[in-house]
């Protein structure tokens, strides 16, 4: 899915674009992830794992999502520096197709300036438009608060905890909250 570029004003007062990456953008989202991984023990990958990443293996992740109507990957550039992405995923048997999932990535250096709360209105959007969706979800783990506090104002809630569903680096466990959006 593609959907047209969105201007977007920074809390800061710098423009911003909202708009969806593609193939030439591989190698720059490619080392966005790099950098927001490295930033936060938050995401799901560790630095190493996606250092393991290639360009191609990027470039098909971006190619896929603009190829699928049940896939949408947003970036956010400011002043031409891809600073964060997220992406949303419909699910496409009968069963659960009324679900959405969300994920969202910004690098340290962008925070605060209300690029995730505009992506976070994007993928809404996209989704309310979606016929038959009726609830988002998004996975948060414990200590998260930041990002805790960003997806409560957007709507979403805690639905379910998974105890001990994440092991650090250092052995320390975390709980993984499942939060939920209902359209």
């Amino acid at each position: 899915m593609v959907i047209d570029p969105m201007p977007i004003r920074l809390k800061d007062g710098r423009e911003a674009v909202l708009r969806c990456p593609t193939a030439e953008d591989a190698q720059a989202f490619l080392e966005n992830y790099r950098v927001c991984v490295g930033e936060t023990p938050y995401l799901n990958l560790t630095p190493e794992e996606a250092a393991a990443i290639t360009p191609e293996d990027e470039r098909g992740f971006i190619e896929g999502h603009g190829a699928s109507p049940d896939r949408l990957l947003l970036s956010c550039f400011v002043d031409g520096t891809l600073a964060g992405s997220c992406d949303l995923e419909f699910r496409a048997d009968h069963k659960t197709r009324h679900r959405g999932g969300v994920g969202i990535a910004v690098q340290r250096r962008f925070w605060g300036l209300g690029i995730g709360a505009a992506m976070f209105r994007a993928m809404i959007g996209a989704a309310r438009a979606r016929e038959g969706l009726t609830q988002l979800e998004l996975h948060v783990f414990e200590g998260n608060a930041r990002a805790r506090a960003l997806y409560e104002k957007m709507g979403f809630r805690v639905r379910a905890v998974l105890p001990d569903a994440v092991r650090l680096a250092d052995g320390t466990l975390l709980d993984e909250y499942l939060m939920i959006l209902k359209l």
